[in-house]
């Protein structure tokens, strides 16, 4: 599958690749570059292979709620929540953004390779709510502008944006309609996402790139994508959360609201966490040369305790860091060993995010 920016990143010079079916741009200049260039500056990416599914009815937020780790009833309109889906075995269907239009208007932004799965997931679920579940893959397009100079470039757009609290959304206009324009990310640079028609987006897109060069705007890959994430300490599904990790495991394990009378795997979750097997995610940098790749074994003293989830070098630090599950409790300070093919690697668990947050 192509997104509607497809030509446009074969007119930038785009290295394209297989990502869940789709032929998407994994870097332009180079992953380095464009990392920097968000970190820095801002940076524009197609992200239009991710998921949209809309959920509305009398029982929609009750739903999502019941279905969600984080707390969804009770939000503000216009709110965006970050949450995880569990079986109830307590794995991770997967993690998602849950925007509100209002108690019975919703829609979800979910994995681009869990697309299929999470739409059956919300229909196999639904039965007892007064709920219509609706997907809305065919004509629609994302964008993402991040970085530290993100809001100057869209203020010139859309004024409004400049308001804009983080985990909020407002409507704006694009060729006489109205676009979602959200203050989120998964960079942790800062930026906003915008959801709209495929010609709304293509429009922005040029029009973004062609006001954007006085800020330094480049386009941007997903290689950088998974960098910036990564040092952020945020969750990529099939790595840090999956069918087998549960989310109270996993770097988002914040998202649990303990408190919540019930939601879809609780049961599970509360077991597992006076299990002794429960494993616990880390960041660790590593204190030799190489890079940990996911699978990679972690040991302690010796004795295997879990393996590496993500691992990359982090271009802000220079230095290559890592996401390890390991089923023995660490201290920040504390030294692990990593095993990098043949070589055993020191590395260090360090606090996360690996790089400070900007607004």
């Amino acid at each position: 599958m192509k997104t509607a920016l497809y030509s446009r990143h074969c007119d930038l010079k785009a290295k394209i690749v297989d990502f869940a079916g789709w032929e998407m741009p994994i870097q332009y200049r180079g992953i380095l570059a464009e990392h920097q260039t968000v970190r820095q500056a801002v940076g524009l990416f197609d992200v239009s292979h991710m998921g949209r599914i809309k959920v509305s009815g009398k029982d929609a937020e009750r739903f999502l709620d019941y279905l969600s780790t984080n707390r969804i009833t009770g939000k503000a309109p216009n709110s965006a929540t970050y949450a995880v889906w569990c079986h109830q075995n307590g794995g991770c269907v997967d993690d998602v953004i849950i925007y509100r239009i209002d108690a019975t208007h919703f829609f979800v932004i979910v994995n681009a390779s869990n697309r299929q799965k999470d739409l059956e997931h919300l229909q196999q679920q639904s039965k007892g709510f007064e709920v219509a579940i609706e997907s809305c893959f065919e004509d629609g397009a994302i964008i993402a502008l991040q970085g530290p100079k993100a809001h100057d470039l869209m203020s010139i757009f859309f004024p409004q944006a400049s308001n804009l609290k983080p985990m909020s959304f407002i409507e704006v206009e694009e060729l006489g309609r109205p676009l979602v324009l959200s203050r989120t990310g998964y960079t942790g640079a800062g930026g906003f996402e915008l959801y709209g028609s495929n010609d709304q987006i293509v429009s922005l897109w040029d029009r973004l790139l062609a006001k954007g060069g006085i800020f330094g705007i480049e386009p941007i890959g997903l290689g950088a994508r998974d960098t910036l994430r990564l040092e952020m300490g945020f969750a990529l599904y099939g790595h840090e959360l999956s069918d087998v990790i549960a989310p109270s495991e996993s770097v988002s394990a914040w998202t649990i609201k303990w408190d919540k009378p019930d939601f879809a795997g609780k049961e599970a979750l509360v077991r597992l966490q006076s299990n002794p097997s429960k494993r616990s995610a880390y960041g660790v940098k590593l204190l030799n040369p190489g890079i940990a790749r996911q699978g990679y074994a972690v040991f302690k003293e010796g004795v295997r305790i879990g393996e590496v989830t993500s691992g990359s070098l982090a271009p802000t630090l220079n230095q290559a860091i890592a996401l390890i599950l390991v089923d023995s409790p660490l201290q920040i300070g504390e030294l692990v060993d990593i095993q990098i093919r043949q070589t055993i690697c020191h590395a260090e668990v360090v606090q996360l995010p690996f790089v400070r947050k900007n607004a």
